[in-house]
Formats: C-alpha cells, structure tokens, sequence
C-alpha cells in the first residue's frame, strides 16, 4: 500500500466517525474535514486529489468518493467514474469503506459490534426502548448526531467538532462503556437526558398518528 495519506471529507455524524476510523485504522488520512452535503452540491467545499470523501455527494477531482445512496445513483447517470465508489445496498457508508477494504480480513474482531451499530443506525432501525432510552452506541449515535442539537450549546469544555476528532483514535481501543464515561462524552450524556422528558412531552404534544405514520 502506498504511504501516501488523505484528508477525509465526510459528514459529522455517527457514519462519518466510523469511516474515520477505518480510514485511520489503515493509514489512508492525515486530516479530516466535516461538512454538510449541501455545500459539498454547492461547490462551497474546495476538494482535490488528497481528498477522500464519504458519505456525501460526488465531486469530481477527488481521489476516492464512497457512498451508499441509490438517489446519487440517479444524479449521476452515464458511466460511473473510477474513483466513485457507491453500493447502493449498503447500510452505511461506513459498511462501504469496511468492505472495500477487506471487512473482517483486515479490521480488527474489536470493531464488529461498532459496524453493527453504524449500519442499525444509519438505517435508523431502532426500537422504541432505543429511541426513548438509548444506551451503548445507540447513544453514541444521537450524541454524535448534528440534529440532535448539542452544538448549539457552548458551555461544554471542548467542541464537538474536536470530540469528534478526539474519538477516531480512542474508540480503537476503548469499549463503548469507556468512551460514553470520557468526561467530555458525561457532560453531554447528562445535558441529553436532561432534555428527554420535555423532548417526550413535546412528541406527544405535536405529533398525530395517522396509520402507521407519524
């Protein structure tokens, strides 16, 4: 394998820590940049040959592009380029850039259950006790999640933009129980659960069933 290394550009997300760490775990990036899919279509993020991204639209000029969205498949129509990347089957971005890279013959058996949660998660195939009373990487999953809303909240000690960038190399070797008991993690952990019975209560103020749509 060449010893030239990459910036990754994904999303700031659950998916995008994962690919982070397997990019990480096989010594493809030195650098990583998160960013919303629609500047990446807008043409605001500047991406050239050291940039691998995930997860996001494809732009050209970039070294590799890995997705798993069916609808890029209809954006973009004729022949695929070389350096995209996309199975549209897959659950995750993540679960691309796991295979494309030899899965299980070349990650290490500690990162099994993390693929398993990217995958539930980035399928949104939780339960109801998941949603209402999330644990383990499920957590994991809602803290990291932009829309969950805790990058709005400043009084934490370090951003989550640089947690994000601190997790891609303690994750490697931490359980999920130990990286939830980080202090960084605690604090946010505490601020979400705080919030869930008035998150319930405005659920259940503002939504109505209608079959089996909410």
């Amino acid at each position: 394998m060449s010893d030239q290394k990459y910036r990754l550009v994904t999303r700031s997300d659950f998916d995008g820590l994962v690919c982070a760490i397997l990019l990480n775990e096989i010594g493809l990036i030195d650098d990583i940049k998160f960013v919303h899919p629609k500047d990446m279509q807008d043409g605001k993020v500047a991406i050239t040959g050291r940039d691998i991204t995930t997860n996001l639209p494809y732009v050209p000029g970039a070294h590799l592009v890995f997705d798993h969205h069916a609808s890029e498949t209809v954006r973009n129509t004729g022949e695929r380029p070389k350096n995209y990347i996309i199975y549209p089957g897959a659950p995750s971005a993540a679960r691309v850039v796991y295979e494309c890279y030899g899965g299980k013959s070349r990650f290490p058996d500690s990162f099994d259950d993390m693929m398993i949660a990217v995958d539930k998660s980035d399928a949104a195939e939780f339960s109801i006790e998941e949603i209402l009373e999330p644990k383990g990487w499920v957590l994991l999953n809602y803290l990291m999640d932009s829309r969950t809303g805790l990058g709005r909240f400043r009084e934490f000690r370090i951003s989550n933009y640089q947690l994000m960038l601190d997790l891609i190399n303690y994750v490697r070797n931490h359980t999920i129980d130990e990286v939830l008991a980080l202090p960084d993690m605690v604090e946010r952990v505490t601020l979400y659960f705080e919030h869930a019975d008035k998150a319930k209560e405005q659920l259940q103020r503002c939504t109505t069933v209608h079959g089996n749509l909410a």
